[in-house]
């Protein structure tokens, strides 16, 4: 798999943005889906070995938790109004 990330080129940016999220979902499947003896894939760091952490932080560099997360409108929002 680690492969795929060696060539990138513009238009392959687009899925590269999916990686974060993909890793969580494989950290997600590691943590309550994997079989008894183990997850089916690790994610390691290819320079050190280590396994890899998905982690969020906002634009200002604070690391966030799920409940420090606050949803508001954005500028695309518009409010459907049944008529």
């Amino acid at each position: 798999m680690s492969e795929l990330f060696e060539h990138v080129d513009e238009h392959d940016r687009v899925g590269m943005d999916l990686v974060p999220a993909v890793m969580g979902l494989l950290r997600w499947g590691a943590r309550y889906r994997a079989d008894p003896e183990g997850p089916a894939v690790l994610a390691r760091h290819r320079g050190c070995g280590a396994h890899v952490e998905v982690q969020m932080h906002c634009e200002r560099g604070h690391h966030v938790q799920p409940p420090d997360i606050q949803s508001t409108p954005g500028p695309a929002f518009r409010l459907n109004t049944a008529e």
